[in-house]
């Protein structure tokens, strides 16, 4: 629902954008013959002494070799609202009102005209031409993806855009009617190119409202086209030119439009810069195939997202946050893309792939942050800040592992007949007093608190983060709540306070560690045979008069970095065979 809310609030819009960008540059090429265009190019520029605005006799004689070559239709993507001299743009006029049939010239010019009172002013030639807009507005990242086929024009007048007049003239409507069937939001019956042939009217009509935006179907990059010279045509409107039967111009609609690089009439892509000529030509090609860029509607966007939501659910639950993440990614390009490219070329679709690839990345993400909020909330009490960071650097492989770890279990001595003698609020006092400096004994040492009960610690070394020294690291630490212990009883003689006395058991060995519990709660800790055997080694203290026991592979793991005394093989509950355990005196450093 984020990732939904967030494309219809355009935040999407970019990425979306650029994956459309995509479908169209991966799309096979081709090569449209039912529209071309007339270049006027640098070399025509340059022959009529490079000055704008383009000599008007000079386009007479183009759209006159145009006509005589037997075009359709011509779009002129070229303004004519200055006047120039009288008798080029009564040449112009006349050339226009000669390509025509039953006094409306087959010439489409862009809007609005001179209110001037010249041969080519509104007044003289309005009711004889369709006008259009030439506006191509870009995208935020000025690429020319869509195009509004209908603007405001002049005193809030509908406009179409010139290609859209252009094959609106050709199937025959002249400017009253064209203005009047956009303002009543009719359809079209636009010309459809049948074969090789441009049938005048084709189905199914179109629909161009105010306020709409075509994404444009463009066949490929600059040039795609057939364009021609203008001074080819030009030249063919001479006496003595007759073009060929079979010229490409025959029957197809003409787009004229400057292409020199003075004229600054170039826009950015999908396919890269192409003249704004040309984008006029992939709009008029679109409208005439009907081969629009069709967006998939919401019940499509809800059973394609939900389904690749209900997929990637099921991998992040199968596989790790991050792990899952990338899967459920590069799944959705892997297939997404190859399906949005098939749909794409067969009939137009646009299959939105980034909207499921951002629903799976935020899946992925959001799982992931909640795990890591729950191993923090989880962890919190019972780890130091800085091992608590190393944990959540790898919380998503909290899920279960076999490792060798160190286990400490400590127990107070005495503590159950010295309660039934203080008040319960002076008892949890003593306690809490207690657990804060054994505590803080075990973080200094890496260690993790994995449970108080009652009077009870117990501790974990190696896990949830590695530790090689693990051994060394619980034998320390058992060293400093001894110490911390002497500490605590001095200042609770002193202040009449009763002293305590504790045992402490530890045992290394290879365990299950993970998360363990249900939905609800769940846990960190440590299962196997050696948790039970810290256990029963603590509980030894009180046979042996001893405060630190140890078995033997913590000690063969620890070498001689301390002083210990064996106190040989000793019988626990709960196993067979006898358990060896040694009594640690100092950390080796200290003095006997």
């Amino acid at each position: 629902m984020l990732v939904t809310a967030a494309s219809s609030l355009g935040f999407l819009e970019n990425w979306q954008a650029r994956a459309l960008d995509l479908l169209q540059t991966v799309q096979g090429r081709q090569y449209p013959t039912d529209v071309v265009i007339v270049a006027i190019d640098d070399a025509a520029f340059g022959g009529f002494g490079g000055r704008t605005p383009i000599p008007r006799d000079y386009l007479a004689r183009v759209i006159r070799g145009i006509a005589r070559s037997g075009a359709a239709v011509v779009g002129v993507d070229i303004r004519i609202d200055t006047p120039t001299t009288e008798a080029a743009d009564a040449a112009l006029a006349a050339a226009l009102r000669e390509f025509g049939d039953g006094g409306l010239s087959r010439v489409v010019l862009l809007g609005p005209l001179s209110d001037t009172a010249t041969p080519l002013g509104a007044a003289a030639l309005g009711p004889a031409v369709v006008l259009a807009s030439p506006d191509v507005l870009p995208d935020a990242d000025h690429v020319i993806r869509r195009v509004e086929p209908v603007v405001p024009g002049p005193a809030g007048a509908l406009m179409p855009t010139l290609a859209l007049a252009v094959t609106a003239r050709l199937g025959g409507l002249d400017n009253r009617a064209l203005v009047e069937t956009l303002r009543a939001g009719k359809p079209l019956a636009l010309p459809r190119l049948g074969g090789s042939v441009l049938e005048r009217h084709g189905s199914p009509p179109v629909v161009a409202r105010g306020g709409m935006r075509w994404p444009i179907s463009y066949v490929g990059r600059e040039g795609t086209f057939l364009t021609i010279p203008s001074d080819v045509l030009a030249a063919s409107a001479e006496p003595g030119h007759e073009p060929a039967a079979d010229n490409p111009l025959r029957g197809r609609i003409v787009l004229v439009g400057g292409t020199f690089a003075a004229g600054r009439d170039t826009y950015r892509t999908p396919h890269g810069v192409m003249a704004g000529v040309e984008v006029h030509a992939n709009v008029a090609h679109m409208l005439t195939t009907r081969r629009f860029i069709r967006p998939t509607d919401w019940l499509q966007d809800l059973v394609i997202n939900g389904a690749v939501v209900l997929l990637a659910g099921l991998v992040l639950v199968t596989l790790r946050p991050l792990a899952g993440t990338l899967v459920c990614v590069a799944g959705s390009f892997v297939l997404g893309v190859p399906l949005a490219l098939w749909a794409f070329d067969r009939g137009g679709y646009w299959i939105d792939f980034v909207l499921p690839v951002a629903a799976t990345a935020l899946m992925g993400v959001g799982t992931d942050l909640l795990e890591r909020r729950r191993f923090r909330d989880s962890f919190a009490r019972y780890l130091s800040r800085d091992v608590l960071a190393r944990v959540l650097a790898d919380a998503p492989g909290l899920r279960g592992e076999h490792r060798e770890v160190s286990i400490l279990f400590s127990d107070l001595r005495g503590f159950t007949t010295l309660s039934e003698r203080m008040e319960p609020a002076r008892i949890a006092a003593h306690l809490n007093e207690y657990f804060e400096a054994m505590t803080a004994a075990i973080f200094a040492h890496h260690g993790m608190i994995n449970d108080f009960v009652g009077d009870a610690v117990m501790a974990i070394f190696g896990a949830p983060v590695a530790d090689r020294e693990h051994a060394w690291h619980a034998v320390q630490s058992a060293l400093d709540m001894t110490r911390a212990l002497e500490a605590l009883n001095r200042r609770w003689e002193a202040a009449g306070l009763p002293s305590l006395r504790m045992g402490i058991g530890i045992h290394t060995g290879a365990v299950f560690a993970g998360n363990v519990g249900g939905r609800d709660r769940i846990k960190y800790t440590v299962i196997g045979d050696p948790v039970n055997v810290a256990s029963r080694v603590e509980g030894l203290n009180k046979e042996l008069g001893t405060t630190i026991l140890v078995t033997e592979e913590t000690l063969a793991a620890i070498g001689d970095r301390a002083r210990v005394r064996d106190c040989g093989p000793m019988a626990v509950k709960g196993r067979v065979e006898k358990v060896r355990v040694f009594e640690v005196l100092t950390d080796g450093r200290e003095q006997p």
